[in-house]
């Protein structure tokens, strides 16, 4: 078992995942491990603890970012090699962001990616051991809104979703949230008075009420490198039984299904995901979406569920859409269990020298 040095602030991020490592040694380190949630604004004073050098133990260095950095290169990865200028130092960097291009990887340090809020989502956010019956037995209920939308930061293309559902009149085929927690946001969640529970659990009812989520992640574009980074807004939907689009980076989708993941190309147009330039990403996000969106209540239950059911919960056309919601499901901590074992082999191997 390595003696880990731990530094930085909310280290419980990493150590709570990674019980394999000895995080209460004093002496005989073996690396030593940064934890932020974002490495270029703790070097500039703007968040603290701040990652002196005189700190380390060892000249074996493991920082971990566990939230954005948007643009990768110019943010972090040239932040990284500011720390690391002049000193004799390994240095293993592990963020929340995919890259998609190998030519992008830096070459003067390691560097991993790690889907980290899939284990928030696994250990929380609901645990309902009859979530399998309940979308059983409610499948043919006409669901009163189309569309599931959460929308906290006002990043601009979730603004750009909003001015769409208001032109295009969709605002009340559904559940849209933006700015909750501002005075004229729009809340479907919580009441005022009370604590916003929207990033710690869900509200089924919101789920089993509509038809499909659409998830606006916190990067849509800005990118120096092409990266995938997922928060916890993809799987907690997965982990209602909810079918999604989503306005995200490209290749989203992607790496979703080279991760194991099944979506929803079969129900409706998915093409978006290839789309580099985000204008027109945007642009076939929304033909997508006024594609499904401009049909009726019914046609879309029958688009999701099927066109005919005999009465059986065990067969019928709506199985095709249930075992792909049921796969990823289960599928989650199986994703949880890969990402932690890919974050183990890498440490050992870069404290192996290998």
């Amino acid at each position: 078992m390595y003696n880990v040095n731990t530094l930085g602030k909310n280290t419980f991020a990493f150590s709570d995942i990674f019980t394999n490592f000895n995080y209460d040694s004093t002496e005989n380190f073996d690396c030593d491990l940064f934890v932020t949630d974002g490495f270029h604004l703790v070097q500039s004073d703007r968040s603290e603890p701040v990652l002196n050098y005189e700190d380390l133990k060892t000249d074996k260095l493991i920082i971990f970012n566990y939230d954005r950095c948007n643009p990768i290169e110019n943010e972090l990865f040239s932040c990284v090699r500011e720390f690391l200028d002049g000193k004799d130092i390994k240095c293993l960097i592990i963020s929340l962001h995919h890259i998609l291009d190998e030519k992008n990887l830096p070459t003067d340090f390691d560097y991993l990616s790690f889907d980290f809020f899939v284990f928030q989502v696994v250990e929380q956010y609901g645990k309902w051991d009859s979530i399998f019956d309940i979308f059983r037995d409610t499948l043919h209920f006409q669901r009163p809104k189309k569309f599931l939308s959460y929308n906290n930061i006002p990043h601009p293309h979730r603004t750009r979703l909003k001015e769409f559902l208001i032109t295009e009149d969709y605002m009340d085929d559904g559940w849209f949230s933006f700015e909750p927690l501002s005075e004229n946001g729009l809340n479907i969640d919580y009441i005022s008075e009370f604590t916003n529970n929207q990033f710690t659990q869900i509200n089924l009812g919101l789920y089993l009420t509509s038809y499909f989520s659409i998830l606006t992640e916190t990067i849509f574009s800005g990118d120096d490198s092409p990266t995938v980074k997922l928060t916890n807004k993809v799987f907690m939907t997965m982990k209602a039984l909810h079918p999604f689009f989503v306005m995200g980076q490209p290749k989203t989708l992607d790496y979703l299904r080279k991760s194991g993941f099944k979506t929803f190309k079969d129900f409706w147009d998915e093409d978006y995901d290839d789309e580099f330039d985000h204008e027109k990403r945007i642009v076939k996000v929304f033909n997508s979406l006024k594609n499904i969106l401009d049909d009726t209540h019914e046609n879309v239950h029958r688009k999701i569920f099927g066109k005919s059911w005999n009465g059986s919960v065990d067969k019928g056309e709506w199985t095709k859409l249930f075992n792909i919601l049921k796969h990823n499901y289960l599928h989650l901590p199986v994703h949880a269990k890969n990402q932690k074992q890919k974050v183990i082999d890498k440490i050992n191997n870069f404290l192996e020298g290998v």
